[in-house]
C-alpha cells in the first residue's frame, strides 16, 4: 500500500490492488479480462477501463474454459500505455 501511495498512477487488473489504488485517489488504468467492470468497477473519478470485446466474456473464470484466453490477450500493452499517457496528460498531478 505504501508503494501505491507513492505512485503517480497505477496500471492494474481487476484486483484488490486496483481498489486500493482507487481508495488512495490514484489515476488508474484498469484492465478487465474475464471479469466485468459494471460488476466491480474502480471507484474513482480518474480511471480508464480497458477490456476485450470477445463474445465469451465475462465468464468470471480464473482459467479459460475455452482454452484460448482471448479476453486476456486482446488488450495490448501499447493500448494500455496510450490510455495511461492520455490520462496523465489530462490531469494535474
Amino acid at each position: 500500500m505504501e508503494l501505491l501511495a507513492l505512485s503517480t498512477a497505477v496500471v492494474s487488473n481487476d484486483s484488490g490492488l486496483m481498489h486500493i489504488a482507487a481508495a488512495l485517489g490514484k489515476p488508474i488504468v484498469a484492465i478487465y479480462g474475464s471479469t466485468d467492470p459494471s460488476f466491480t468497477p474502480p471507484l474513482s473519478s480518474v480511471a480508464k477501463v480497458m477490456e476485450s470485446t470477445v463474445a465469451c466474456r465475462p465468464c468470471f473464470k480464473r482459467s479459460c474454459p475455452l482454452k484460448h484466453h482471448q479476453c486476456m490477450q486482446t488488450v495490448y500493452p501499447n493500448q494500455v500505455a496510450e490510455a495511461l499517457e492520455s490520462m496523465l496528460a489530462e490531469i494535474v498531478l
